[in-house]
């Protein structure tokens, strides 16, 4: 008795069980599930909300239905949609428009493009377009060539352009070309039109011919506007005073120097920044087409 005694103090004493009835139980639970019920309901509806509109902005109502292309000369629209790989019934809330861009700046044509979206369906693309200035015969194919040297594709046989030449007979590489397309660049459209070719030495030194045979020395790539406004210069010098011109030599803008018809040596000439009027350029706008090849570049179009 007294071992069950000790045994019985030595052990705590636990409480009674709680008995609860199964309408408690149901009780708690409903009080529960009107508590949840309203959030239950609010995260269905945006659940719904959301996959609806996620749905619905790949439908067909933000398809385009206008597509608007502007600033393109050369490639006509549909090359440029074809570019973008875009067009009527591209999905407008989807377009990534930086990646749009950059998939037309691919195009040597387009030197910069611009793509906007509005709702619900107008897709606008906005090009600037690249200029050949020179022309060039590159791994045996006669090529435009742009003022940053890109090369836009086989020159039309009616295109009237400098040509970028190698001196020495060797073929024009389109380094070459590169530095052809920078000098005229500079020129102003009526001095573009006289130059007929651009001659590039393995050492990077420029001649040009211009007016059919008059040699100028250019000298390096460098100064290019005002080697191009010294030659402007003294071209207009001659013309107003009626002499003809053998060579020409720009290679130290400040301080040209010309050889006229008649004379032994090369002599000084006016100051070269003086503002000597020419005779506008004249030609022929080019056609506007989606032929890539068609166009003849205008000689008077700026780069």
């Amino acid at each position: 008795m007294q071992k069950e005694a000790s045994r019985n103090d030595g052990q705590q004493a636990r409480p009674a069980p709680v008995e609860v009835s199964g309408d408690q139980v149901f009780h708690i639970d409903e009080a529960r599930r009107r508590r949840l019920r309203p959030w239950a309901i609010a995260g269905a509806v945006v659940i719904v909300a959301v996959t609806g509109g996620v749905t619905l902005s790949y439908s067909s109502v933000f398809g385009a239905r206008v597509v608007e292309v502007s600033g393109e000369e050369h490639l006509g629209p549909r090359q440029v949609l074809r570019a973008a790989g875009v067009g009527v019934g591209s999905n407008v809330v989807h377009l990534d428009e930086p990646s749009t861009e950059a998939r037309l700046e691919m195009e040597p044509w387009i030197l910069e493009a611009r793509v906007q979206t509005s709702l619900p369906g107008t897709i606008r693309i906005s090009v600037t377009e690249r200029m050949p200035v020179v022309i060039s015969e590159l791994d045996g194919i006669l090529s435009l060539v742009a003022g940053d040297g890109t090369v836009l594709g086989r020159a039309p046989r009616s295109t009237v352009l400098p040509e970028v030449i190698a001196a020495g007979g060797t073929p024009a590489s389109s380094e070459m070309a590169e530095m052809g397309g920078a000098v005229v660049r500079a020129m102003a459209p009526a001095l573009r039109v006289r130059v007929e070719s651009v001659l590039v030495a393995a050492d990077g030194s420029v001649a040009l011919v211009v007016d059919g045979h008059v040699e100028v020395r250019y000298g390096t790539v460098d100064s290019t506007s005002a080697k191009a406004q010294a030659l402007r210069a003294i071209l207009g010098f001659a013309d107003h005073e009626g002499r003809g011109l053998v060579s020409i030599d720009v290679s130290a803008p400040a301080a040209p120097t010309a050889r006229f018809v008649g004379s032994p040596m090369p002599v000084s000439v006016p100051d070269p920044s003086a503002d000597v009027a020419e005779p506008a350029a004249t030609s022929p706008d080019p056609p506007r087409g989606d032929d890539a090849t068609s166009p003849s570049p205008s000689p008077s179009s700026a780069p």
